[in-house]
Order: structure tokens, then C-alpha cells, then sequence
């Protein structure tokens, strides 16, 4: 279970289809001359000659590079954000007063103690856990393969009852959501299916 950068590439397309559609609506006005009444210097025929004035200053250039260097950045950290990632949490700090002791579990050791835990139910093939949160508000998110001739039921009660009891357990605090995407395994006659169950 890899996390994806849907949510981002909503918010900035979002607002690139705005400043596009922006741009695309003045190009529109200043073509049937709607723009004369407020700015007669943008209108179709007028002269460009302030235009190329302004773009042959000798830092026009230096400005050009500039925001080409920025649109670069942008578009190397969006195609960075693109890669799957897994999203699991901080070490756990096990103890609320330091002064005693501290405690660190990685939480990856735990959500790999969860998914051994989930392969030993039937009917099961594999499972991956996440595990993301603090120590007091723990979520785990499981995604489980499971053999198509499985009790999808069973499978969901064990997950729920067991194995989720026995992460808070590990985790000394009750899990605040647990998210479960159960797959089916492929057959040669049979595409891969999946649910998910939050």
C-alpha cells in the first residue's frame, strides 16, 4: 500500500487550469476588442511598441532565465511528489515522561509484526500494513490478498477482532481507524478485484 500524490495533483491543476482559463478568457477579450473601454493600449491593432521596449532591457533576459529556473524547480518537485511513497509513522515514543525512560518503536517493526500476524488467517496469501499516527492516536492501514474461495466475512472479523486487537495492544492505546483493502488473488480466468473498507 503506497500513498499517492492524488490530492496534490488536484490542488495544482486546479489552480493551473485557473490561471490558464484566465489567460485564455483575456486573449478572447482583447481579440473582439472588448478590452478598449479599460485599457485601449491592449487592443487588438494597437502598436506593440512599449511591449518591445520593455523586452529589449538588458535584464529581460536575466528575468526570462530567472522564471524559467523557477518553472524547473516546480516541475522536478511535482515529478518527485508523483513517486509512490509509504507514509509510516515517527518512532513511537512509548513512555509520557522521558524522566523515566524512553521507549522508541519504529513503526514499521510493528506494522510488519501485523502483517505476519494477518498471513497466518485463512485463506489469506499476503498482507502489508501501514501504520501512521502518534503513539496515543494510532491508524493502521492493512491491504490483504486474499484467495477467491475465501470467507470474505471471517476475514474481515479476524482483521478486526485480532489482529487489530493485538497492534493497539502492542501499542499500549486503542487504534483511532483502521482502513482495510482486501484483493483478490488473480486467476488465469479472473481479473484482480479489490474493496476497501474504512
Amino acid at each position: 500500500m503506497r500513498r499517492t500524490a492524488a490530492a496534490a495533483n488536484r490542488t495544482g491543476l486546479i489552480i493551473l487550469g485557473i490561471i490558464v482559463l484566465a489567460l485564455g478568457l483575456a486573449v478572447l477579450a482583447i481579440g473582439f476588442g472588448l478590452t478598449a473601454p479599460v485599457a485601449p493600449a491592449v487592443e487588438a491593432g494597437a502598436d506593440l511598441g512599449p511591449v518591445a521596449s520593455v523586452l529589449a532591457l538588458p535584464y529581460s533576459a536575466l528575468i526570462a532565465v530567472v522564471a524559467a529556473l523557477i518553472l524547473a524547480v516546480i516541475g522536478l518537485r511535482w515529478l518527485s511528489v508523483q513517486v509512490p511513497r509509504k507514509d509510516f509513522a515517527k518512532p513511537f515514543r512509548m513512555q509520557a515522561d522521558a524522566r523515566t525512560g524512553l521507549t522508541t518503536v519504529n513503526a514499521e517493526v510493528i506494522a510488519e509484526a501485523v502483517a505476519a500476524d494477518l498471513e497466518s488467517t485463512e485463506g489469506v496469501s499476503d498482507a502489508q500494513a501501514i501504520l501512521r499516527g502518534t503513539a496515543r492516536n494510532p491508524e493502521l492501514l492493512i491491504h490483504i490478498d486474499a484467495d477467491e474461495r475465501a470467507d470474505i466475512d471471517a476475514i474481515i472479523a479476524d482483521v478486526a477482532e485480532r489482529a487489530a486487537g493485538n497492534a493497539a495492544v502492542a501499542l499500549g492505546a486503542p487504534l483511532s481507524a483502521v482502513a482495510l483493502e482486501i484483493g483478490i488473488a488473480r486467476t488465469r480466468s479472473r481479473r484482480q478485484r479489490s474493496v476497501t473498507i474504512q
